[in-house]
């Protein structure tokens, strides 16, 4: 494995794990009145923009990191949608 392999794999796994946190809080408290609904709906969009150029290019880094984050902002659009 070289360097630039692992600071991919470690980019990506930061990159499709951003929206967690906040989904693991907002489950606990049932609470989302904080959360912007705009940041929500470009998470949403950067990760579809993201996926289409990741399959374009056919870099399963990129499509397959940004197809986990992009369910992470559905999952917390789910959420504030339940918990406003």
């Amino acid at each position: 494995m070289d360097i630039a392999y692992l600071f991919g794999f470690l980019g990506s796994i930061t990159a499709a794990s951003l929206f967690f946190p906040q989904i693991i809080k907002s489950f606990k408290l049932k609470k989302t009145k904080d959360i912007a609904w705009f940041s929500i709906v470009i998470g949403m969009l950067n990760g579809i923009f993201w996926i289409v150029y990741g399959l374009l290019k056919t870099d399963p880094f990129i499509w397959l990191t940004n197809a986990i984050l992009f369910a992470g902002a559905f999952l917390l659009f789910l959420l504030k949608k339940r918990y406003r």
